[in-house]
């Protein structure tokens, strides 16, 4: 069988994590990678073993070896770099969301129709083991008719008012953090299991840190390196960290998300 040749673009946090996923599958092979910057791209590529690497996006969608680009960047580029990827024929797997507006995710599901390209979005818990195996006790019938449903997703990385990421930043991410970003794949992984599609939302949402630190020196996310007081910035943040969500599905059934 021949390899289906991929190229990842975004090489911060979750680049180098697709990265590790592809190379466990036996018919998917990395062949090149792209950074905002040559120097950068290049660092990056010899750190993971990459044979070529791009510092110009142009450049990169330009290589006739690659087929597939995941999109692997702040949430602001995913639209613009899966559109030219769409235009340059090669298929496309985006970290969420596809889009920061409806319509700009349609004009992507309709420019993937018209090419007969996949333009596919990475949401990758749903093959969490836990995940698969209730979705098959539903498929079965095991679960019995789904009346509510309660669930919760809490990371700590932001934890404190010196944890600093782009996705604070509402014209980088959009203008929802917490859902839009962990909620997206709790919502996802509810739909998935029961089946269901929800058709109504209520919601309240909070900002417990009104004021955050920013880092004046570049970070990468999650990599638990620690600045100097006078390396950072007071902002002001004006994206929720919290949300409690209420949702409806077809069949009448409740979710509570606290």
């Amino acid at each position: 069988m021949e390899k289906m040749k991929v190229g990842v673009a975004g090489l911060g946090f979750i680049g180098p994590a697709h990265i590790e996923a592809l190379r466990r599958l036996p018919n998917v092979v990395v062949v090149a990678v792209n950074d905002f910057n040559e120097e950068t791209a290049k660092s990056k590529a010899e750190s993971l073993g990459i044979g070529r690497s791009y510092g110009d996006y142009d450049a990169f969608l330009a290589d006739p070896e690659i087929q597939c680009v995941h999109i692997c960047t702040p949430n602001f580029l995913h639209y613009p770099m899966a559109k030219k990827a769409l235009e340059a024929g090669k298929h496309v797997v985006c970290e969420k969301p596809l889009a920061n507006t409806v319509k700009e995710a349609e004009e992507l599901v309709a420019l993937a129709k018209k090419t007969g390209l996949v333009n596919a979005v990475h949401f990758n818990l749903r093959y969490y083991p836990l995940v698969r195996h209730m979705k098959m006790m539903q498929e079965k019938g095991e679960m019995g008719k789904v009346f509510s449903i309660i669930g919760s997703y809490l990371q700590d990385w932001l934890y404190y008012e010196t944890d600093y990421n782009w996705r604070l930043e509402p014209d980088k991410s959009g203008e929802s953090r917490a859902i839009a970003d962990i909620g997206s794949h709790l919502i996802d992984i509810i739909e998935y299991i029961s089946g269901l599609h929800i058709t109504a939302v209520m919601a309240d949402f909070a900002t417990v840190h009104p004021t955050r630190k920013k880092p004046t020196k570049e970070i990468e996310t999650y990599s638990g390196k620690m600045l100097k007081p006078e390396d950072y910035r007071d902002v002001s943040i004006n994206t929720e960290d919290y949300a409690t969500v209420m949702l409806k599905f077809d069949d009448g059934s409740r979710v509570w998300l606290p």
